[in-house]
């Protein structure tokens, strides 16, 4: 049986800045902040892996497969990157200036670390197509496909979830009360 195929490609969608929401909706949104500071600002990005599997299926007979990865195409997305300013600070303000430039901090970090992040997933995607090995499943023949599918997801999992950790260690070293007590000192004018 030939080795399977597989393709793996990236795409990082650009920023889409917001000053539509009040402090109290993106309060909401960012969830859990520091006690005694008001939300300002707040950015939030997401991934999306996607994996499109093609098999060839053996019929065993008794409602078994024997199931063999043909290729696997896995798409990585940067699929979200949004930026809330709070419309307390309209556009032209100082404080909307400054809490911008601190937002696309956060954007910067989850565009570096996701470029950083792809050469790993990529390559542990291509150990996971490399190790897939054909597999007996009772069910019907989609089933067999799904579980075949879902067990390569599942391999994937830990090499993804460094990508959040990661993000989340870089943004938290921005988000103290030392920084933003230094953001708040550039503006006179803060509401």
């Amino acid at each position: 049986m030939p080795a399977p195929q597989w393709a793996f490609e990236t795409d990082m969608a650009a920023p889409a800045y917001r000053n539509d929401r009040s402090r109290a909706e993106v309060a909401r949104l960012a969830g859990r902040g520091l006690p005694g500071y008001n939300q300002q600002g707040l950015t939030r990005s997401d991934t999306e892996f996607e994996l499109t599997v093609s098999v060839s299926i053996a019929a065993l007979g008794q409602d078994r497969y024997c199931v063999a990865l043909q290729d696997a195409k896995a798409d990585w997305r940067l699929s979200r990157v949004e930026v809330d300013i709070v419309r307390e600070h309209p556009p032209g303000t100082c404080p909307h200036a400054v809490i911008r430039a601190h937002e696309d901090q956060h954007v910067a970090i989850a565009q570096k670390l996701f470029v950083r992040h792809a050469g790993t997933v990529r390559a542990r995607f291509a150990q996971v197509v490399q190790d897939s090995r054909p597999v007996i499943v009772r069910g019907s023949a989609s089933e067999a496909t799904r579980r075949l599918r879902d067990r390569m997801l599942a391999a994937m999992k830990s090499t993804l979830a460094a990508y959040d950790r990661e993000v989340a260690a870089a943004n938290a070293v921005i988000d103290t009360p030392e920084s933003y007590r230094a953001e708040t000192a550039k503006c006179p004018d803060w509401k």
